[in-house]
């Protein structure tokens, strides 16, 4: 068991512990169904699991344990177990990629589905690659028909939400975005100023897709870092220096 815990582990990116609950959980779900009486696994001191079964009768609970080596179905068991430990998996993942929500990462656009959606390679975390989807209602009017969101080109995306989902009953990590938002217009504003933007806020207060985006700014913006904007979304910018932004900025969204 202990070479199963570590190939686990390691298959799973899961810590030790974690696998080692998902473990009790499904030998004692997969066997209290087996026995129609409440069966509970756990493992010992010496990491050997032990699986007891309880009955009552005549208001007496009895308890039984349930020989491991005299058992079958174990090819069932683990299916169940590797299903129960891929899910663990992607709602761990799912917490650590909801942090980056909200964010902007630039990606490649691989795949244009029949509902014409945009299947696009992005790292919403750094170093780890993902397939994200942008749907047709995320994309302006604007480019939808003009060939600019083509297959192998790279463009700006808005992380817009991260979920776990079934896919044919087996659990993956979904990742959505959209090139809509008027988030989008702040970050790649802010990915322009570089570290300067540490000294300025930053707010797009409205956004009409692919004609015209408001942007009120604490400090003046250089005309450099507008037109690159403007060029990426092909919209017009007009920014509005108000230096109490910081005081005010709870308006504005």
């Amino acid at each position: 068991m202990q070479e199963t815990i570590s190939l686990f582990t390691k298959k799973y990116g899961l810590i030790r512990s974690d696998v080692i609950v998902e473990i009790e959980k499904i030998f004692s779900e997969v066997f209290t169904r087996r026995y129609g009486c409440e069966v509970m696994a756990a493992f010992q001191k010496d990491m050997q699991l032990e699986v007891v079964a309880y009955n009552e009768a005549g208001g007496i609970v009895q308890q039984r344990v349930v020989e491991l080596n005299n058992i079958r179905g174990w090819n069932t068991i683990r299916k169940h177990l590797e299903k129960s430990l891929l899910k663990a998996s992607v709602l761990k993942q799912t917490r650590q990629y909801k942090y980056y929500e909200r964010e902007l990462r630039w990606g490649e656009i691989t795949a244009i589905d029949l509902e014409k959606n945009y299947h696009v390679e992005l790292e919403v975390i750094p170093g780890e690659t993902v397939t994200a989807v942008c749907p047709l209602n995320r994309v302006g009017l604007h480019e939808r028909s003009s060939g600019d969101l083509s297959i192998g080109e790279k463009r700006a995306f808005h992380v817009r939400r991260v979920d776990p989902v079934f896919l044919h009953g087996t659990p993956r990590l979904k990742v959505v975005v959209d090139r809509i938002s008027k988030t989008l217009v702040e970050t790649l504003l802010k990915e322009q100023l570089g570290y300067s933007v540490e000294k300025m806020t930053i707010r797009c207060t409205k956004r009409y897709v692919g004609q015209k985006s408001f942007v009120v700014t604490s400090r003046r913006i250089p005309k450099p870092a507008i037109m690159a904007v403007t060029r990426e979304l092909k919209e017009r910018l007009q920014v509005r220096i108000n230096r109490n932004l910081c005081a005010i900025k709870g308006g504005y969204r």
